[in-house]
Formats: C-alpha cells, sequence, structure tokens
C-alpha cells in the first residue's frame, strides 16, 4: 500500500457485508482499512432485517427505527395472511447499523480499480494486506457479475394517517412477479417501494399509484430512488479464491423476497471464521447457499406460471409454511405436512423443494 504500512485486512466496499467483516476482525484485535468511495449505505431498500440476524450480529438499539412485531400480507387488495404479536425483526437505519460496525476500522474514502477483482488497485498500486484482502462491492462496484437481476424502487413518505409503527405490510398483484412494501419508520413517516421484474419506469409508475391508493394525500421526503438485486443465486467460487468476494455481489441474496443485508453478513462471518480456523467458508452458509438455490429455482417455476397459480401460492399456503418459505428456514416436515392440502397446482411448485 502507498503507505508502506499492511493492515491485517483490506476490505474494499462498506456496505452490510464489508462492514460486517471489518466488525468480525476488528472486535478480535485485527487491524482493518475500508475503501469506500461511496456514500455509507447509498444502495436503497426496505431496510428490514429479520429476528434471525442477531445469529451473526446484534443491532445497536439507536439504529432501530421500529421493532416488527406483526405483519400483513395482500394479494389484489385482498388480506391473506396476518400475524400479531410476535417479535420478527426490526426496520433499522442502515447508515446507524453501517457506522457502528466500522467503529473500529481505518476508512479510506477513495475508489478501488476492481476491473480487475484479483488485482484490486488504487492507480498503479496494489491493495495488500497481512492477512487477507477481501472485496465487498455490491452490485454497484461489479455491475456485471450477476447473470439475473430485479429492481427496486421506493420513496419515503411523511403521512397524517395513522399508521402501526410495529406492523409491516407486503401486497402481491397477480400482474408483476414480485412485491410491494410498506415498513413504518416513525409514527408519521413510512417507507414503501415495489421490486420485482419490470423496468424503472413502469416499476416508478406502480410505486407512484400503489402509494397514493394508501396514503390519499402523497408528501414524499425523498426522491423515489432504486436499485438492482442480484437474484443469480451464490456463487460458491467467489468465497474461496484469493481474494475473496462476500455479500450480494457473490450473491448472498434470498430470491424470493430480496432480503440482502442478513445474507450478506452471514457471508462476512463464514469468511473471517473460516480464515482464523483454517477452513472452508461455504461449510458456514450451508444452510443459507441452499436455501438461496432453492429459492432461485422456485423463483423460475412461480415466473412461469400464470397469475393465476401465482396468486393461489401466496393465499392458500399455510402461514407458517409461507413465513418459514421466505426467511429461508422451511422444514422438510412441514413441507410435507402441507403438501396433501395444497391445490395441485401449488403442490407442484412447491414440491421443487424436496429435489
Amino acid at each position: 500500500m502507498a503507505t508502506g504500512v499492511k493492515p491485517d485486512f483490506v476490505v474494499v466496499g462498506a456496505g452490510p457485508a464489508g462492514a460486517a467483516f471489518a466488525y468480525y476482525a476488528s472486535t478480535r484485535g485485527y487491524s482493518v482499512a475500508v475503501y469506500e468511495g461511496a456514500d455509507f449505505a447509498a444502495k436503497p431498500c426496505g431496510w428490514a432485517v429479520p429476528l434471525q440476524i442477531e445469529k451473526y450480529i446484534k443491532i445497536p438499539s439507536d439504529a432501530i427505527l421500529s421493532e416488527i412485531n406483526g405483519f400483513r400480507v395482500y394479494v389484489d387488495g385482498k388480506l391473506v395472511h396476518e400475524s400479531h404479536d410476535q417479535h420478527w425483526g426490526y426496520i433499522v437505519d442502515k447508515h446507524k447499523l453501517i457506522k457502528s460496525l466500522l467503529e473500529s476500522a481505518t476508512i479510506h474514502r477513495r475508489y478501488v480499480d476492481i476491473a480487475s477483482p484479483i488485482k484490486p488497485r488504487i492507480g498503479s498500486t496494489l491493495l495488500q494486506a497481512r492477512e487477507r484482502v477481501v472485496l465487498a462491492p455490491g452490485l454497484i462496484g461489479l455491475p456485471n457479475i450477476a447473470s439475473e437481476t430485479i429492481l427496486a424502487v421506493q420513496q419515503i413518505f411523511r403521512t397524517s394517517k395513522m399508521i402501526d409503527t410495529d406492523i409491516i405490510e407486503i401486497w402481491f398483484d397477480r400482474n408483476l412477479v414480485g412485491y410491494y412494501w410498506v415498513f413504518p419508520r416513525s409514527r408519521n413517516t413510512v417507507d414503501i417501494g415495489v421490486g420485482g421484474y419490470g423496468d424503472a419506469e413502469s416499476l416508478r409508475s406502480r410505486l407512484r399509484s400503489f402509494a397514493k391508493m394508501k396514503l390519499g394525500h402523497i408528501d414524499p421526503i425523498t426522491p423515489i430512488r432504486g436499485a438492482r438485486i442480484n437474484v443469480s443465486g451464490v456463487n460458491e467460487d467467489l468465497l474461496t479464491r484469493k481474494v475473496p468476494i462476500i455479500g450480494e455481489a457473490a450473491g448472498f441474496v434470498y430470491p424470493l423476497t430480496g432480503e440482502g443485508i442478513r445474507p450478506s453478513i452471514a457471508s462476512a462471518y463464514a469468511l473471517f471464521n473460516s480464515i482464523i480456523e483454517d477452513g472452508n467458508p461455504l461449510d458456514k452458509v450451508k444452510s443459507i447457499v441452499k436455501w438461496i438455490s432453492l429459492q432461485r429455482k422456485l423463483l423460475d417455476r412461480i415466473r412461469a406460471s400464470s397469475p393465476e397459480t401465482r396468486t393461489r401460492v401466496i393465499s392458500v399456503l399455510p402461514l407458517d409454511v409461507f413465513t418459514s418459505l421466505g426467511l429461508g428456514e422451511l422444514s422438510i416436515r412441514q413441507l410435507l405436512r402441507a403438501l396433501p392440502s395444497l391445490p395441485r397446482s401449488v403442490a407442484l411448485i412447491l414440491r421443487t423443494v424436496l429435489g
């Protein structure tokens, strides 16, 4: 490096994966240099994380905007699933979360050339570390690494309507392979977004129409922001290279839900612990990798299905199967118990999980 002093670890990218890796290393006493040219938490998303994230990190209290204690799921405007009085997770302030993870790292606000991901450099100087250089650039840094992406757009609104600060809403539309979300941020602010297969203009139009339907009077606090989401599935080779890639760029996103924060942080956890234990990082994320692959297959089946079948899948699933499927925690026993009672078209899609 330019100073001639190598840190133990160099991390390129300060999104959830890069910041988490820096946290794991720095709290174990390693020196960590993090390079990030963009604003922290620059990628827009719903900022919802399930309670299962606490397997990997504890969310600081000042980074919690609201606790999720229930949800409502709608299909074509009709309420089909509802849950209350169970702690499901959090809506987080992503910027504060990432800042807390980076507290003990040295931050360099510079772009790194990763056109050749095995030789990241600044100018003509290769980045070097005593232990490992780790890439966590997301799709912003490596936009062509994903074989398939979807688009998500979101906007934050001020509202005079009474909203439940601990209830999230998910809305499905038979004409969209994707969904809308309504995530409370406070008593009078709400994050509304839509993600799925569609071009930017059609999704922006959907967002405006949905927000007007949901809120009546629209009072936006932010402009509409959007980002591509990697739904290709995990590229296992990227996690085990000499210069490993973690997070979304390596495919650590659940394709059915677009949830990326938890699996990205899990990939950082797996890589760091495998380095200090001299093991294989894939051994520590077997379940996540398996479920991302299964969700990828399910997404393909759902996309190929008729709009009627898609809406039926969501509507008729038992609540425990619906939630476990989305979280990547569905057991074979749960599935086998549910299959006999499901319509044949829905059962055929879910049998994808059984292989």
